[in-house]
């Protein structure tokens, strides 16, 4: 089965910038905002855009943040011949503006369709073949005094724990001037990794590269 990874932090914590190691050619950035890379990502394209001879540029980044077609990228990495890594930037993205193009409909069902979507897209994640990787990058929030992942509202928490679904949760930090990964924090804290993973550690460098080398290597011993 397909590893999910869900990478937690606020703007600004150095979630995008822990890309800078992957080469362009191991790994496809799907990006739920458009924006530029925080590093010299010599080699990474946006795919389609339009080439002054009229033809279409081909690249690993991506960009959509409609949830069927997140879910149909995840679906299709199965067709891609060297890349094995997925990475959804800002995913959160996919459920707010979601929200917003269904904020004049009334009722709470809106709400559970919202969270079926959410889980629809992890779960896509969980059925790809052995030895794929999706990282989705996620803003927090602080809910009942627990720093979680940002969603619409206490009504999709209700429906959906979105760190349930995945047995790895890094939350970016900045601490002392210096970007990190928190692997484990306090009861109020969501970051979580199995033991072995990253065995006496409690935080790492942010560098996801690295982290996925470390779970693939972690999950191959399994």
């Amino acid at each position: 089965m397909g590893t999910p990874v869900l990478i937690l932090g606020d703007s600004g914590a150095g979630k995008s910038y822990s890309l800078r190691n992957f080469k362009p050619d191991e790994v496809i950035l799907l990006q739920c905002i458009p924006k530029i890379l925080p590093f010299r990502a010599t080699g990474w394209h946006l795919h389609g855009k339009l080439l002054p001879d009229g033809t279409k540029q081909r690249g690993n980044v991506l960009r959509m943040d409609d949830w069927e077609q997140v879910q149909d990228t995840i679906n299709r990495m199965v067709l891609s011949k060297t890349r094995q890594v997925l990475i959804i930037d800002d995913f959160q993205t996919v459920m707010q503006h979601e929200n917003m193009m269904r904020a004049y409909q009334t009722g709470y069902g809106k709400f559970t369709e919202m969270a079926d979507h959410i889980w629809r897209i992890i779960m896509a994640a969980t059925q790809l073949p052995d030895g794929y990787r999706v990282y989705f990058l996620a803003h927090t929030e602080e809910t009942e005094g627990k720093i979680r992942m940002k969603t619409t509202g206490k009504m999709l928490n209700e429906k959906l724990t979105p760190e349930g679904y995945f047995s790895i949760v890094l939350r970016a930090i900045k601490k002392d001037g210096k970007h990190v990964f928190l692997i484990k924090g306090d009861d109020n804290d969501t970051a979580k990794a199995p033991p072995d993973l990253f065995p006496g550690m409690t935080e790492i460098d942010n560098d996801l590269k690295a982290v996925d080398v470390a779970i693939t290597e972690f999950m191959t011993e399994l």
